[in-house]
């Protein structure tokens, strides 16, 4: 469909701000122009007969070439996305910050800038990232890091690190989110780090130390504290059904966000698919299980999961999909919601969780 002219989304159900309504969906030269019970005579259509037309999802986690994850996340209803780097070589990390171009150079789902995952991260809790260049925050290399501000959107670190601490406000006042992850710091820590201005949580319960009911750490910190919002990956591998659901007893809907942290599209991909996630070979002097690496997850299916494993609303877990993420990178004024005058970035889907059309800016970029 152009999008210089109007049409209409017909037949679906709508999963609106407040709540969930049958209707139609006006798109005008790529935004959403209204939302009506009907369709006026005469008007062009697209029929969504059976399923559900949602906002489409903002993936905050997801490696691979941003070109490629452009055009592949779209089938799986994401229309924006963050691209993840990890830990580099100081240069080596400004060049892929440097070259990451604008979002309308690509061919599919909107790359909204770059999730650093480290480098200032604990090695100790390195997960399948590379501990070589996980290193404490020096001063001459956030200021690197901040000449390119404009491109870092969130930034995972580990706030018991020496210099991160201090490092957080000055990243936030650049408008970069600050996430707690790869991290073994203490409640105490942590609370300190969220009164600095650090808001999220990268993979709650992945990379953190596990509960200790007499030194919560990260994770505890993360259930409890309001200001902290948590991302999850809900492939059914990297937390169980129970450590969602408890979740969303400690946080409630609001305070958690689907990330996919999917890395099906890196290359070279050094790792091995089993049951829904990635590994990695543990080193020779660390003979043993293979390392969990990142999931195989598509936002849809998260979305699916959400609702299967908590039993929680469509509604709620498609706001964890889209409005929250777009929240928590400053984005929700633009993204993350079906409302009057924002870009039509939808995404239509059947009862079986399948997406039949993904729309950026008005265009159909997917059909199944």
């Amino acid at each position: 469909m152009p999008t210089d002219q109007s049409f209409w989304i017909t037949n679906g159900r709508l999963i609106v701000p407040d709540g969930e309504r049958r209707g139609a969906l006006c798109i005008r030269n790529g935004r959403i122009a209204a939302i009506r019970p009907s369709v006026p005579r005469g008007a062009r259509t697209l029929s969504a007969r059976g399923q559900w037309i949602a906002p489409g999802f903002v993936d905050l986690h997801i490696w691979g070439d941003p070109a490629v994850v452009a055009r592949e996340a779209v089938k799986g209803g994401t229309t924006a996305f963050l691209t993840a780097i990890g830990p580099e070589a100081p240069e080596k990390l400004i060049e892929k910050l440097a070259g990451l171009g604008p979002s309308s150079e690509l061919d599919g789902a909107r790359c909204l800038g770059a999730h650093l995952e480290g480098p200032f991260v604990n090695p100790a809790q390195a997960g399948a990232l590379p501990p070589k260049w996980m290193r404490p925050v020096v001063a001459k290399e956030l200021t690197q890091l901040l000449r390119h501000a404009a491109a870092i959107k969130v930034i995972t670190l580990a706030p018991e690190l020496p210099g991160a601490l201090e490092a957080i406000p000055k990243l936030t006042r650049r408008g970069i989110a600050v996430s707690l992850g790869h991290s073994r710091a203490d409640a105490d820590t942590v609370s300190r780090a969220a009164a600095a201005g650090a808001t999220l949580v990268t993979h709650l319960f992945n990379g953190m130390r596990p509960l200790h009911h007499r030194e919560p750490g990260l994770l505890g910190a993360a259930l409890m504290d309001p200001r902290l919002t948590a991302m999850v990956i809900l492939d059914g591998v990297h937390i169980s059904t129970d450590a969602f659901r408890l979740a969303l007893l400690c946080k409630g809907v609001d305070r958690l966000i689907l990330e996919t942290d999917s890395i099906r599209h890196q290359r070279p991909l050094r790792a091995s698919y089993e049951r829904g996630a990635y590994y990695v070979p543990r080193p020779a002097w660390n003979a043993g299980k293979p390392t969990l690496a990142g999931s195989g997850l598509t936002m849809i299916e998260a979305v699916r999961n959400a609702v299967r494993f908590a039993k929680i609303s469509l509604g709620d877990a498609v706001r964890m999909a889209s409005l929250h993420p777009a929240r928590a990178i400053r984005q929700a004024g633009r993204f993350g919601a079906i409302t009057v005058g924002r870009p039509a970035d939808v995404v239509c889907f059947d009862e079986a969780f399948r997406v039949t059309r993904t729309l950026i800016a008005g265009r159909v970029v997917y059909q199944r």
